[in-house]
């Protein structure tokens, strides 16, 4: 969040709840319109300024990369991941289109010889062997 003066805001006032928080974290008003609530993003592809040059790399919600598909990152999907990290007071959050999605991030980040233990009907789809 900006408090006014470009600068970033971090929520860790003792008088700002988790509602609070909630509903303002990743959502400063829109640059172009100034309008207060985010816009729902429904674009599946972005513009690009140049092939490999993405528009919005200026913008909070993109994390400075811009945008092109909307599964990789889209204003939506970046205010969603700041409102949870702020609520968890975490750094990041990521979120997914999808169970499996979420899954194979996952298990991407184990190295060899690592294990994950999970219930036998973790995710349909998923199958535990």
């Amino acid at each position: 969040m900006s408090n006014g003066d470009g600068k970033k805001q971090v929520l860790t006032d003792p008088h700002r709840g988790f509602g609070t928080i909630a509903i303002h974290a990743g959502q400063e008003p829109d640059p172009g319109t100034g309008a207060v609530v985010p816009a729902i993003s429904l674009a599946t592809t972005f513009a690009q300024a140049s092939p490999g040059t993405k528009y919005g790399t200026d913008l909070p919600n993109s994390f400075g990369k811009g945008f092109e598909y909307s599964r990789t990152g889209n204003p939506t999907r970046g205010a969603f991941e700041r409102a949870m990290a702020a609520v968890e007071h975490g750094k990041h959050a990521l979120a997914f289109a999808s169970g499996l999605a979420a899954t194979s991030a996952v298990v991407h980040l184990l190295e060899t010889g690592q294990h994950v233990v999970i219930v036998d009907d973790v995710y349909g789809g998923t199958q535990v062997r």
